[in-house]
């Protein structure tokens, strides 16, 4: 879909549209001189957080003074921020008033805190752990999304390498000062670490995710003295460097403890506060989502009791009906390296499925390529069921991962809900729509909320049923609401760790007997919130804020209430804190 479609489309909803760089739209939409002044700041904000993250020619700053630099800039902008007077800002520009003044806020208490933080407000007490960390998040972006067709192409990729050492010694500094405050990750969540880390650190060059692309498409581009020259590098910096991040580690585990929740770290009561508010941007205690939580599972375990009945599963729980069909021969492949290719292929064409339904959904539609690939086996021990991965180049596609370390945990009956969750309807539609959104501010196009991302995901997941996607396919439906109960049961899962003081065992156990989990995808899940306290909770709190809007919506606008266009609405208004994203909606609805 070309920008000039969408920004029609958008007009054609009569949107309270973001902000705008196009003088025309912004005098039409009654922009006041306050709404221009907000523009500009914002704009410079923005800049500024990209540089302060890094960007395509080099990595971020992970420092202690480079997190104090930040604090202390976070603070500056807040400062300014305020000086502008809401009162006579547009309802417009009054939604991007309020959702910069929840992110400047939300950073503010998170850079006061020990761990990990940024501009995507997804905490962790921990800076480096089996799902977070330079050594995590950086080897594939590095080596695969670095272009590679030109002399300076891999002089950037070489200089990556080089700033990747650096980075790993800054990470390892603020563990080791972390410890001295008493923050030290659990046991379990340690040993999984060193693994991972030894893992990277280990594998040889020809087959390391770090080196192993660039490698073969330096070689197709000509560059073929780039490997001889990374791998030296490898070997000589990044090597010793994550061989020093793995003996501050294991320097820890003597006094370690398997205590799961942050609740028994400094402060850790507190701690959780602030994730789960800045991860669900709501405003609900970690006591009442429990509750919460606890009715969304008893909800969707008796509607997919019904569903089960139908097909003649009716002998034990709902869990346990579920792990049955985890052992199905109908829904399993062969537990071998073709089994788990015909995997990928059998999503790769469910990925067309969906596809032809999208009209009955939305009137506009993105069309990014995207393709579904295997999590690298390097990471998978500590990796999710799958997650998606967007393109910064715009001659590749974007990817799905899915973790196949267990072909069980992958039976066919689950596979259509990831891709609508991780691909279309979901983060990718998601994503392409944001791209396209011509009129998004570049502040808008930086904040991420894991309660607007994530929370869209698995309303797609409800959506595609909408639209027709599990037509003729039962069991397809009945693996779309086991994905809706897994993720209420991650909100009594991650308020039981965090506040409810669970034991890791007590959490697994539960998880495995609500949700239908295989215990090995239920180990790593929990080991997952274990190290980001309060984000399991923003996919469903997320989703159900977007419902309700939705609901009012069409209790507004009656027999005028329009799927697509509501639709349509959430994805090019951008990322939003979930009370902002009400408003905005009941507006568009009170004015359409």
């Amino acid at each position: 879909m070309r920008r000039r479609d969408l920004l029609a489309g958008v007009a054609a909803l009569g949107v309270l549209t973001p902000l705008s760089a196009c003088a025309s739209t912004s005098a039409a939409l009654g922009e006041t001189s306050a709404d221009r002044r907000l523009t500009a700041m914002l704009e410079r904000h923005a800049e500024a957080l990209s540089e302060q993250g890094g960007g395509s020619e080099r990595l971020g700053d992970y420092s202690l003074a480079g997190r104090a630099r930040a604090r202390q800039a976070n603070a500056a902008r807040l400062a300014e921020l305020r000086t502008v007077d809401r009162a006579v800002l547009s309802p417009r520009a009054a939604v991007d008033y309020d959702t910069a003044l929840f992110v400047y806020q939300a950073m503010a208490d998170q850079y006061g805190r020990y761990g990990f933080s940024d501009i995507n407000l997804r905490p962790s007490p921990y800076v480096v752990s089996q799902m977070n960390g330079a050594y995590y998040w950086l080897p594939e972006g590095i080596s695969s999304r670095s272009p590679m067709s030109t002399a300076a192409d891999a002089e950037a990729y070489l200089a990556k390498l080089n700033q990747l050492a650096v980075v790993l010694d800054q990470e390892t500094e603020q563990i080791i000062h972390d410890a001295g405050l008493g923050v030290i990750p659990p046991s379990f969540i340690l040993a999984k670490t060193v693994a991972q880390i030894g893992k990277l650190r280990d594998t040889a060059p020809g087959e390391n995710p770090l080196l192993a692309s660039a490698f073969e498409r330096a070689r197709s581009a000509g560059l073929n003295d780039l490997p001889t020259r990374a791998e030296a590098v490898f070997r000589t910096r990044i090597q010793p460097a994550l061989t020093r991040q793995i003996d501050a580690l294991s320097a820890l585990k003597p006094r370690a403890t398997d205590q799961a929740g942050v609740w028994a770290k400094p402060d850790g009561d507190a701690y959780y506060v602030s994730g789960l508010h800045s991860n669900s941007t709501a405003s609900y205690s970690p006591a009442e989502l429990h509750q919460l939580g606890l009715k969304w599972v008893r909800d969707l375990s008796s509607e997919i009791d019904r569903l089960l009945r139908e097909q003649g599963l009716t002998e034990g729980s709902v869990g346990e009906r579920m792990t049955r069909l985890d052992h199905d021969p109908r829904f399993l492949s062969p537990d071998t390296e073709a089994g788990r290719q015909s995997i990928i292929d059998a999503a790769n064409a469910r990925l067309d499925v969906v596809r032809a339904c999208l009209p009955r959904g939305f009137t506009v539609i993105p069309n990014d390529p995207v393709v579904v690939r295997r999590v690298s086996p390097a990471i998978e021990n500590g990796a999710p069921g799958g997650f998606y991965s967007a393109s910064s180049d715009p001659n590749q596609p974007s990817v799905i991962f899915i973790n196949l370390r267990s072909v069980e945990e992958n039976a066919l009956w689950r596979i259509p809900t990831l891709l609508h969750h991780e691909g279309i309807p979901g983060h990718h539609f998601q994503a392409g729509a944001l791209r396209a959104a011509g009129e998004l501010s570049l502040f808008r196009r930086t904040v991420r909320f894991s309660a607007w991302t994530e929370g869209w995901a698995l309303y797609a997941e409800q959506l595609a049923d909408e639209i027709g996607a599990y037509e003729n396919d039962p069991f397809g439906r009945i693996g779309y609401l086991q994905g809706q109960l897994f993720r209420a049961c991650r909100v009594v899962v991650d308020t039981g760790l965090h506040h409810a003081r669970w034991t890791r065992d007590q959490a697994i156990d539960w998880m495995v007997a609500n949700a239908g989990e295989h215990r090995d995808a239920a180990e790593r899940e929990i080991d997952r919130y274990c190290v980001y306290p309060g984000q399991a909770c923003s996919f469903m709190v997320g989703k159900q804020g977007i419902l309700a809007s939705r609901e009012k919506a069409r209790a507004t606008l009656g027999d005028r209430f329009d799927l697509r266009k509501y639709n349509d609405l959430i994805l090019a208004s951008g990322p939003l804190p979930v009370d902002v994203l009400d408003a905005m909606v009941a507006h568009w609805a009170a004015k359409a």
